[in-house]
């Protein structure tokens, strides 16, 4: 008599729909800086076309970041309040159409105003991004997942730079700002219908996925509905938290010396290097194609060295200070050298080495934010914005005081106050929790 046999059963794998949720982040990600940065290779077309005077567009340029700069906490707090989803999607679909509004602009005090906007809706871009890596990524995961958003910073900046600079001549200026606005508007649609804010919500979760995400410490506090409990804040743990106060004051310098690169590094190249505004539009983004693979590299080798040492210290603080220094070292080369080419090349690998600090930025913000993580996310990135704000509304100003020699001068000082704050920052301390409670890290 012949035995019945039960099939053998192949073990069920995760379904790994995190990944997709780092993919859509990325592409938001990338269509925002394209959006935001096609400013810069336009400035001097629109100056013309709008007649309008140099310190008018540094302060048209300087007034996103100012918006986006003091909007950071409420937008970080909407994102809690409404869950990422929501507040994303709403989001997106808005700071889309202002960049098609900027096409419209007719002068200075609406094109002022219209920036002003978009860096308001912009603002809570990676505060809700913060809030999805934290449900939907296991910890050991965090710093790759923060290098490749980093990255698509940088590849966002570099396309907007490349494009725009390219779209000019048969779009006209007008019509690049018009042409930006619709991918943004189509991934709002998409996202709202597909993403949920926790995993346990998305039907295409199975059970070993979320064995994978369950968090090794409590997750920030999201509410979705009026009747749920609200996250509550506790302002004087947080303004009296020395590990934060050098966490944004670190993320000011770094945020700021970053804006040369998308902002006036065209202007540069323009007026201090005789070249075109396509020629300086194809040199400017550059640096920004070396950051995006730098980021990448910075957050593979933050990670390793935190497995391979446990050290917090070694790992994101030694990365960030090294990155920063040698980047320093590749810039000072640059600026002495007369070939046009040679010295982009040379800014470009100084700054595929500074990226390496921007994930080590992002990934301690999710080691050390705790319960307070996007609160915390959202200061770190208002003191990164407060610094760009100010260095780009002044720009302009210093080379008209003392020529793009003050200028530059200024810019690598902002390293250097970057590296002394990474160099005091405690990585140990959970911010709003009691010395006690220390990770090991």
């Amino acid at each position: 008599m012949s035995q019945l046999v039960a099939p053998s059963q192949k073990p069920v794998r995760p379904t790994n729909l995190r990944y997709f949720v780092l993919a859509s982040l990325l592409v938001i990600t990338a269509i925002n800086y394209i959006q935001r940065n096609a400013m810069g290779p336009a400035a001097t077309t629109i100056e013309r076309a709008l007649s309008l005077e140099n310190w008018q567009l540094d302060l048209i340029l300087g007034a996103f970041f100012w918006s986006y700069t003091f909007l950071q906490v409420p937008s970080a707090w909407l994102a809690q309040r409404w869950g990422p989803r929501r507040a994303l999607s709403l989001f997106a679909a808005g700071w889309s159409l202002t960049t098609l509004a900027c096409g419209l602009a007719v002068g200075f005090a609406d094109l002022y105003l219209i920036r002003l906007l978009l860096g308001a809706l912009q603002a809570g871009i990676f505060p809700c991004a913060t809030l999805i890596l934290a449900v939907w990524y296991p910890p050991t995961q965090r710093g790759l997942a923060s290098a490749l958003l980093n990255s698509c910073m940088l590849l966002g900046g570099a396309a907007g730079t490349l494009l725009t600079g390219l779209a000019l001549g048969p779009f006209g200026w007008r019509g690049v700002f018009v042409l930006y606005a619709i991918p943004g508007l189509l991934w709002a649609v998409w996202f709202y219908w597909w993403f949920r804010n926790r995993p346990q919500e998305h039907p295409a979760v199975n059970a070993q996925e979320l064995a994978l995400l369950a968090p090794a410490a409590p997750e920030p506090t999201t509410t979705t509905s009026s009747t749920a409990p609200r996250p509550t804040v506790s302002w004087l743990v947080l303004l009296t938290s020395i590990p934060l106060l050098l966490l944004c004051t670190q993320q000011f310098f770094r945020a700021a010396a970053n804006r040369l690169f998308d902002s006036r590094l065209p202007t540069y190249f323009e007026q201090e290097r005789g070249q075109s505004v396509e020629q300086a539009a194809v040199l400017a983004s550059w640096p920004q194609i070396f950051g995006i693979v730098g980021g990448i590299v910075g957050g593979v080798l933050s990670d390793w060295v935190l497995q391979r040492t446990g050290s917090r210290r070694l790992a994101r603080n030694g990365v960030a200070v090294s990155s920063i220094a040698i980047g320093m070292g590749f810039y000072l080369v640059a600026y002495l050298l007369t070939d046009v080419s040679l010295a982009a090349l040379f800014l470009s690998v100084g700054f595929f080495f500074f990226c390496f600090s921007s994930p080590c930025g992002y990934a301690l913000t999710l080691d050390i934010g705790g319960r307070y993580l996007g609160v915390v996310f959202g200061l770190m990135n208002m003191a990164g914005n407060l610094g760009a704000a100010l260095y780009v509304s002044t720009t302009m100003s210093l080379v008209n005081l003392g020529g793009w020699n003050l200028a530059l001068g200024v810019w690598l000082s902002l390293h250097v106050f970057a590296i002394l704050c990474w160099l005091f920052l405690d990585p140990s301390e959970t911010i709003g929790e009691p010395s006690s409670s220390r990770s090991s890290l």
